[in-house]
């Protein structure tokens, strides 16, 4: 019996091989040797497909960070390392692999807004989490921490959102964003 799953990892297959515009659910049903109706029985439409392509990828780069802001590190070095993390996912799956990283770019792009606001809600609930701890140990000094969060998530959005994947391969990248980051632990940290 076809699963989800099956369906996913072999629309990641044919995705890599043909890129997004031109892959068809044919394409992937060829590619699992069922009709395009036995792939219709467990998304009603293409869209629908991509969008499960597209979460179940974005669930991947999360996942490492909601580990991140549970741990037990300190909220000071929690926080820089969430922001670590997520730029190093991103620059290594656009290095890795820029044929997928591409596709899922142009997929995430034809996602419904409500996915997308669901997935950044998801990570600025992960970097307010570290905020509150951090207010609430005295080490940062923040008012509105779920403000604050939705400021951090932007103000960082170089070294993590697709639309600035040629900039990632800077040399001086990396110190940039030390650069910027020594900017706001400066401004929130408790002086």
């Amino acid at each position: 019996m076809l699963t989800t799953e099956q369906i996913l990892n072999s629309a990641e297959d044919v995705l890599r091989r043909y890129g997004p515009k031109k892959t068809t659910v044919v394409d992937i049903a060829r590619d699992l040797n069922v009709s395009h109706g036995t792939v219709y029985r467990h998304f009603k439409s293409k869209s629908d497909l991509h969008a499960a392509i597209t979460k179940r990828w974005l669930e991947r780069v999360t996942a490492p960070l909601a580990d991140i802001a549970n741990s037990e590190l300190v909220p000071a070095v929690r926080l820089r390392k969430w922001f670590e993390t997520l730029m190093d996912i991103k620059v290594k799956k656009a290095i890795d692999d820029p044929e997928m990283f591409a596709s899922y770019s142009i997929l995430a792009q034809g996602l419904p807004e409500q996915v997308v606001y669901e997935h950044l809600e998801v990570l600025i609930e992960q970097i307010e989490h570290i905020l509150v701890e951090g207010k609430q140990s005295e080490v940062f000094a923040v008012d509105d921490c779920a403000q604050m969060a939705q400021t951090l998530f932007f103000a960082t959005t170089r070294y993590h959102h697709p639309l600035h994947v040629k900039e990632w391969g800077s040399a001086t990248i990396k110190e940039e964003f030390n650069h910027l980051f020594a900017l706001i632990e400066k401004a929130i940290h408790k002086q």
